[in-house]
């Protein structure tokens, strides 16, 4: 199958809508070139698969459920099921990234079986383990490093056979995660009510960000005070829950402006501004453009 280049699609929760391969195999690899992205960063967000990363071009941060991780040109990282996470890029550099994501039955299958039962499930339900940073310097997360590069190219070429490769050097990848945290699977899962907070105030943003919404809103959506409200976005987000609001209405006005013929006022309003000036003032503040320039530059690309 050929490589996608990586194209981040929400729904309304946050959940990317993206479907990962082919019912017949749910896997999909990307390439993604962060800075090329419209605010320069891949948002915050959660899927049901299983995602595994090699940085081609470091360094790159990324943020997985309160633990940053700054990943250096040959570094590699496990994202568990359902973990909130974000992309950014690290002093403007240019960043570039090669990941997989797939569904546990890709593994296991859909019935239940020994394979599902005491490796995949317990490994996609443990708390403990939202993400397993991979350094080539030990011994082990070399190899696992090297299954994702080969599974990726492996799905680059599409040669006879890939689909049963690719699967056979995932399998090993996983039988090396759970070989190297047996522990961590069988301690008792204990759900991160900080993170499951910060999913409701999220979802609560990207179902509200083009009506008039104040912060006190926010902190009530997961009925917690503002203080609490601030302090987790700080912790998560590094930003404030204001901050995040303007940021994401930018970013869907900067995919209306490349979409539609809308005008700047239109946009504006369908994005939650109230006065076209300060909408351009927002844009230029994390943009370093107007929204006018940055229609007619990105076109003429």
């Amino acid at each position: 199958m050929p490589i996608q280049i990586y194209d981040l699609n929400l729904d309304k929760k946050n959940r990317e809508l993206e479907v990962r391969g082919t019912p017949l195999f749910p896997c999909g690899a990307y390439f993604s070139d962060i800075i090329s992205n419209v605010t320069g960063d891949i948002p915050w967000h959660w899927h049901d698969e299983f995602e595994v990363i090699v940085i081609k071009k470091g360094p790159i941060k990324i943020s997985v459920s309160g633990t940053d991780y700054l990943l250096q040109t040959g570094e590699g990282l496990f994202i568990n099921s359902n973990v909130l996470h974000s992309v950014y890029v690290f002093n403007d550099q240019p960043c570039l990234l090669n990941s997989l994501v797939f569904h546990k039955e890709l593994i296991c299958d859909t019935n239940e079986n020994i394979f599902k039962q005491r490796y995949i499930q317990p490994l996609a339900n443990c708390n403990a383990l939202p993400s397993i940073p991979l350094y080539p310097h030990i011994k082990w997360q070399r190899i696992a490093i090297d299954c994702i590069l080969t599974a990726y190219e492996a799905y680059e070429s599409e040669k006879f056979g890939y689909e049963l490769f690719i699967r056979n050097q995932l399998s090993h990848l996983f039988y090396l995660l759970v070989k190297h945290h047996q522990e961590a699977l069988q301690q008792p899962q204990i759900e991160n009510q900080e993170i499951k907070r910060l999913k409701k105030m999220l979802n609560f943003i990207h179902e509200n960000y083009s009506k008039g919404v104040e912060v006190g809103q926010i902190a009530a959506s997961a009925n917690i005070s503002i203080r609490e409200c601030q302090r987790c976005f700080q912790k998560h987000v590094q930003m404030s829950p204001m901050q995040y609001l303007l940021k994401y209405r930018i970013s869907v006005s900067a995919g209306l402006l490349l979409q539609t013929d809308a005008t700047i006022t239109e946009i504006c309003n369908k994005v939650g501004f109230d006065s076209p000036s300060y909408y351009t003032k927002i844009f230029k503040r994390f943009m370093n453009t107007s929204p006018t320039a940055y229609r007619k530059k990105t076109i003429v690309r």
